[in-house]
């Protein structure tokens, strides 16, 4: 059975292999996450199968379509509970450049938190890019705490991170 949450205009429905192709545009409408994340523009379809089957790798990981109605907005890798720090992770949330400022990536955040405090987690980690002015809107006015480029991998948080990259990474406590 594949994973489904529904929100009040959202349903977020777990991505299979095949619907790859189709979520290209949802990247490549982010040309500037794709340069901060690989030092090009665009994504190719073979680097999209690559960071499915890394997320797919982990027991608990999702990668999942964010669909309003039956258009597709959005991306998000939600790791429920990583096995190599027992945390759970939002290590991208990717919304269409064309869907933003909407409140698309608030709600798939809540939906994504509800599931994880549903399987007993009582914080939520983000893996945030500091220059993505997104982020505090998203996740609210949390704080962000720099983490240096070397010490976080697909592995282990789901994100990924590079010698260009500034990540950042934010706890949200789940309220009950």
């Amino acid at each position: 059975m594949s994973l489904s949450l529904t929100g009040e205009r959202l349903v977020l429905r777990e991505t299979i292999r095949d619907e790859l192709p189709q979520l290209l545009n949802i990247y490549n409408s982010n040309p500037g996450y794709n340069q901060l994340r690989n030092g090009f523009g665009i994504v190719t379809l073979a680097e999209l199968e690559t960071e499915y089957d890394s997320t797919m790798g982990i027991p608990s990981g999702y990668w999942l379509t964010v669909y309003a109605g039956e258009q597709i907005v959005g991306i998000m890798h939600l790791i429920v509970t990583n096995p190599a720090d027992q945390k759970s992770w939002i290590s991208l949330l990717l919304i269409h450049a064309n869907f933003q400022r909407k409140g698309y990536g608030r709600e798939a955040v809540q939906l994504a938190e509800g599931l994880c405090a549903s399987e007993g987690s009582l914080h939520v980690h983000h893996g945030v890019y500091r220059s993505k002015r997104a982020g505090p809107a998203v996740l609210g006015q949390a704080r962000l705490r720099t983490v240096s480029p070397g010490s976080c991998t697909s592995r282990s948080s789901g994100a990924a991170c590079s010698s260009r990259s500034q990540m950042a990474v934010t706890v949200t406590r789940i309220r009950r």
